[in-house]
């Protein structure tokens, strides 16, 4: 996919200054690129897909009025909307997640405008490929069209998974989001919601047409597959809580895999999986491929890393203590809440030896070691001194250094040379994952399993933890599954969207008044400097976004979100 990034960045810049200053959803202009005269050379095609793929994909900041925010790479974000990670008050948090973490942000507010413009703007672009391939037949090998038909198709499909997660959720009885099934007529141009089973008709037959059109495997990195079609899909039908069909599509898609000629497995070092001498792993069923030059590369790096790694991070995304608490101890028995004292190097050490080994994978911790910037291993330490011996000591963006900070997506030495184009690729969907969507479809369809324990059996094996216990019924293993997800997913953007889907229709046991009196503390007890958001405020309008209010101002048949307000 590198090869079209740069051709990508050419088509983006004609159509953003044919559709300057205009809505999202006005039709494209007749002699613009996205007209018929731009569809007439197998070259246009090149780029109508890869104009779409490039709606994935936040590049730059907040200075730059041209860089997106709130897309799909940076999900991750969103696990602050949980009790397991928090967004503070920096100016790199371009969308204003930390405005949804306090839930002090309004209707007109970034976090709710920018990903809502960067989907329906996905949408608009797969929508003109849907309706011009078709014409391109003749200019295209066979091969070639059934891959751009099935990826068309797949990104549309994509992009409805992340509306629906964010402005309504998968249920039936959730309020659902504008459809735009092909380009409107200007006069159609604004709708109101469809429901969610009317998005989710057009995803499935979307995402079946992509598992018609598409190779098993990507044909190059960060494009779509057969397989990934199959697991969202599957995600789908989950999220909908049709356990049934997803156990039966999830199923498929582990059966086909054992007959592929490559198939996935976990890849052996779990801490690698993010970091740039990991990438391209066998784990990877779809990436956003993330190149370390200039408006290719990745924000997640700069926005989880800290003050001593090359691209100077700003720990705009914090761990928490709720986070680090919940990991397991090395034997699989639960962490007990003890900490030794925090001012002995071997105490610490000897015991985070003796926790899951994917908590210091994914984040630094007292005396935990960092490679940093000239390729200099640091030691955090808190409170921040200048002690050089035995290492110096790792800066937070916190001047008392008392926070937990992410680990995952943070270059190491010297590998990022462009402070806000991270090379890390961001993985939408990975082996694991697959593993435990399939086990938790099936634990809902139809009970434990020896399916279920294999599933999850495969990732705790790869993370050096004891296998599963097989005592419990289906309660027990559904609270299994969803805390072995925290431990596997955490940092990775799936965490909001679980939370969304198990307790936001079902929460009369939900700690509201637990979570919303959320103190953000670090490691020591220690609130964090910046009390202006070290508390966090959820109530139950958290469980979906605002439609943004300029929307509803042009639009009268849009209704906004409970508790949102007009």
């Amino acid at each position: 996919m590198k090869r079209i990034i740069v051709t990508t960045i050419v088509f983006l810049s004609v159509l953003f200054s044919q559709n300057a200053c205009k809505g999202f959803l006005d039709t494209v202009p007749e002699d613009g690129i996205g007209s018929l005269e731009m569809w007439t050379k197998k070259e246009h095609a090149d780029l109508g897909i890869a104009g779409a793929y490039s709606m994935l994909k936040c590049t730059a900041y907040n200075s730059d009025p041209a860089s997106p925010a709130g897309c799909i790479s940076t999900n991750g974000l969103t696990d602050a909307y949980t009790k397991y990670a928090f967004v503070w008050g920096t100016g790199f948090d371009d969308a204003g997640c930390r405005y949804f973490c306090n839930n002090s942000a309004t209707t007109s507010y970034g976090v709710f405008s920018t990903k809502w413009k960067m989907d329906y703007t996905g949408v608009q672009y797969t929508n003109l490929c849907i309706e011009n391939l078709p014409r391109m037949k003749g200019l295209l090998t066979d091969e070639v069209y059934a891959r751009y038909w099935g990826e068309a198709h797949f990104l549309r499909a994509i992009f409805y998974f992340d509306l629906l997660t964010f402005y309504s959720g998968h249920k039936n009885n959730d309020p659902g989001i504008p459809l735009y099934p092909s380009m409107p007529d200007f006069d159609k141009a604004y709708r109101p919601r469809s429901t969610p089973a009317d998005v989710r008709k057009l995803m499935v037959e979307d995402l079946q047409i992509a598992i018609d059109h598409l190779p098993w495997r990507a044909y190059e990195k960060g494009r779509a597959s057969r397989s990934a079609a199959l697991m969202l899909l599957g995600k789908v039908y989950l999220y909908a809580d049709a356990y049934a069909q997803a156990a039966e599509v999830f199923s498929q898609l582990m059966r086909e895999n054992t007959v592929a000629e490559m198939p996935y497995t976990l890849y052996g070092d779990y801490a690698k999986l993010f970091r740039q001498d990991g990438e391209d792993n066998n784990e990877s069923v779809f990436v956003i491929d993330c190149i370390n030059t200039q408006g290719n590369g990745s924000r997640m790096d700069l926005l989880y890393s800290n003050r001593s790694a090359n691209c100077a991070g700003t720990n705009t995304s914090i761990p928490t203590k709720e986070l680090v608490d919940s990991y397991l101890n090395s034997d699989g028995t639960a962490f007990n809440g003890v900490y030794p004292s925090w001012s002995s190097r071997d105490a610490v050490n000897t015991f985070f030896s003796k926790r899951d080994p994917r908590l210091d994978a994914s984040i630094i911790r007292p005396f935990g070691l960092f490679v940093g910037k000239d390729n200099v291993t640091y030691e955090y330490r808190a409170p921040y001194d200048t002690q050089t011996s035995p290492y110096p000591c790792m800066r937070s963006n916190h001047s008392s250094n008392t926070n937990y900070c992410w680990r995952k997506f943070c270059n190491q030495g010297n590998e990022t040379t462009i402070r806000r184009h991270s090379g890390i690729d961001i993985p939408v969907m990975r082996w694991a994952d697959a593993l435990l969507l399939y086990a938790e479809a099936l634990n809902e369809s139809s009970g434990p399993s020896v399916e279920v324990f294999s599933a999850l059996d495969q990732i705790r094996t790869r993370a050096k933890m004891p296998k599963v216990s097989r005592a419990g019924d289906q309660t027990a293993v559904r609270d299994l599954i969803r805390k072995e997800r925290v431990y596997e997913l955490a940092g990775e953007g799936h965490l909001y969207p679980d939370w969304q889907r198990w307790y936001a229709h079902n929460d009369i046991g939900f700690d509201y008044d637990a979570l919303t009196g959320q103190s953000i503390l670090g490691y020591d007890g220690v609130p964090l400097a910046l009390t202006q958001v070290s508390v966090r405020n959820f109530t139950k309008r958290n469980w979906r976004y605002a439609i943004p209010q300029s929307e509803i101002d042009v639009n009268p048949a849009l209704v906004q979100s409970d508790g949102w307000g007009n």
